[in-house]
């Protein structure tokens, strides 16, 4: 206890020393019109994909067009991309994901030349994007999100039910993805009756192929009706079944999960909101998955409206959310969440545009946290990049900090910091000096 003591003194002492690790904001190319970005992923730190819509008002012949943009690891670029939508002029990418190096998907909804949107996909093919045959509907469909379950694509959304009345408008919709074509997969809804019924997909992932779970939203119109109210889908590997979150929830009557994020079998976390009732404002909300059930995880409180639109992780206890908190005046401000192993706390460093900014989508590509969105101010798509920070030996808890919480770590754990095989006062000299040293 003694020499614990010790070493906690003088690596304390020596904090001053550390750097934390930087966010860059990287806007996106946007010659005309406002740009959102729903959806970011990355194969490489030089070959990460950006998704979304431009919209361009012009009296009398407004326009909705997809946009994707490519990372090359020092500039965005825009990339030609087909426009499905004939003669209503509406097209929306809600989402993408890079499968591999020369392949990537994105899907959405668009306008067809008569009728309910309809759900949109295209594939990447090294060269060229190119239009899919996307599941298609007579009440209408649409894609929210895509994810992997194990090496398996799968793309959530929505579509019509296809049952008279008084069965639910619209169910929850699932669709396994084999590289060229789309295979629906019935998703049991949450919402199953009343007419105006709706379900929602928004995002999906999975440990392995046998081992999934999509998020959404679901509201039931009628007498005992709820919503919007959280959903979430777990597939075994042969069906889908519903996963009752309302014992955790503070709100079935205004609350959503947004997005997924799967570290493994036993180790998952879910981002949205809830309503809090006695604050009368919309929550961050975060549930987490420790193999047997889901929990409602404390988060830190706003005095103003806040949600969550997304999550990623770099690790176990290394993982971002992103979204939006509302000032005192009604502005929206970015806002990013981390999670160091035991906590979440609100990142302050991470709003780098003025207010009206939201972020909507986030990804881990080779240590880099990638948090993509829209900035009002800026009239065009923002991604937000944090360096990776595991580069740093002594950031024992990689939150880009070097501070007690890493010497807690170091002493608690005893690791062989310098590789000799056994723990040792060689070990704590290595990280002594390391710390001291503190980050790139």
């Amino acid at each position: 206890m003694k020499r614990a003591t010790t070493i906690a003194i003088a690596l304390t002492a020596s904090s001053a020393l550390a750097q934390d690790c930087s966010w860059d904001l990287e806007t996106t190319p946007n010659p005309q019109g406002s740009l959102i970005l729903y959806g970011i992923d990355g194969i490489a730190g030089d070959n990460i994909w950006a998704a979304g819509k431009r919209y361009i008002f012009q009296l009398g012949d407004s326009q909705t067009l997809n946009y994707i943009a490519r990372w090359d690891g020092t500039a965005w670029t825009e990339m030609t991309v087909p426009q499905p939508s004939q003669l209503r002029d509406f097209q929306s990418l809600s989402d993408v994901l890079a499968i591999d190096t020369d392949h990537a998907v994105a899907v959405g909804t668009y306008n067809p030349s008569s009728g309910s949107s309809l759900a949109q996909s295209m594939l990447w093919d090294g060269t060229d994007w190119e239009l899919l045959l996307s599941p298609a509907y007579s009440g209408g469909s649409g894609f929210y999100g895509l994810g992997k379950a194990g090496e398996q694509v799968w793309g959530v959304g929505y579509r019509y039910s296809e049952l008279p009345p008084p069965a639910a408008l619209s169910y929850p919709m699932a669709a396994r993805f084999d590289g060229s074509n789309w295979d629906v997969v019935f998703v049991p809804p949450l919402a199953e009756t009343g007419g105006r019924s709706t379900n929602y997909l928004h995002d999906i992932e999975g440990a392995s192929e046998n081992d999934a779970w999509a998020v959404g939203s679901a509201q039931e119109t009628g007498t005992g009706g709820f919503g919007p109210a959280a959903m979430m889908v777990r597939w075994d590997g042969s069906e889908w079944s519903q996963y009752d979150l309302f014992p955790i929830l503070q709100s079935t009557s205004f609350s959503s999960l947004q997005a997924i994020e799967v570290i493994s079998s036993n180790d998952a976390w879910a981002a949205g909101y809830d309503y809090d009732i006695s604050l009368q404002q919309t929550i961050p909300l975060i549930v987490h998955w420790d193999g047997s059930s889901w929990s409602n995880v404390p988060v830190p409180t706003f005095d103003e409206t806040a949600e969550l639109r997304s999550i990623t992780a770099r690790s176990a206890d290394d993982i971002y959310a992103a979204g939006t908190q509302i000032d005192a005046n009604g502005f929206p401000h970015a806002l990013i969440l981390h999670y160091n192993g035991s906590d979440w706390s609100v990142i302050p460093e991470s709003e780098l545009a003025d207010f009206g900014t939201w972020f909507r989508a986030m990804t881990s590509v080779d240590g880099e946290v990638w948090a993509a969105g829209q900035s009002n101010d800026l009239s065009t798509g923002i991604t937000q990049r944090k360096v990776d920070c595991t580069s740093c030996p002594s950031d024992l808890n990689n939150d880009g900090t070097l501070d007690f919480f890493d010497v807690s770590i170091f002493v608690n754990t005893q690791p062989d910091f310098d590789g000799s095989g056994t723990f040792d006062f060689f070990d704590v000299s290595a990280y002594l000096n390391a710390y001291s040293a503190g980050c790139p």
